[in-house]
């Protein structure tokens, strides 16, 4: 009996660890928000909604996008010490054009 009880219990812990997975890996995808975003897209050119509503929509879902990628747009980290926010550009006056 005892080992039936716990055959059944870690069964039931097995599906549910694979329930939490791909309920983690869902949330951390961000496919369908940009299917979503194509879906607006779609629904402005067709004339569905209106421009203020689709930016509306917009604004939601890149934050959310942002919100999964961690917020570490801009940035690039390259070690634990080094770390690029930034590039400085200028053209140079002496450029001869073609």
């Amino acid at each position: 009996m005892f080992i039936l009880d716990s055959l059944l219990i870690g069964s039931l812990r097995f599906v549910l660890d694979k329930v939490v997975q791909a309920a983690e890996a869902e949330a951390n995808d961000d496919t369908s928000l940009r299917e979503q975003l194509l879906e607006a897209q779609m629904r402005l050119e067709l004339g569905e909604i209106g421009d203020s509503e689709f930016l509306e929509i917009e604004n939601d879902i890149l934050a959310r996008i942002r919100e999964i990628k961690g917020g570490a747009q801009g940035a690039f980290t390259m070690g634990t010490d080094t770390k690029i926010t930034g590039i400085e550009a200028s053209l140079a006056d002496d450029v001869e054009e073609h």
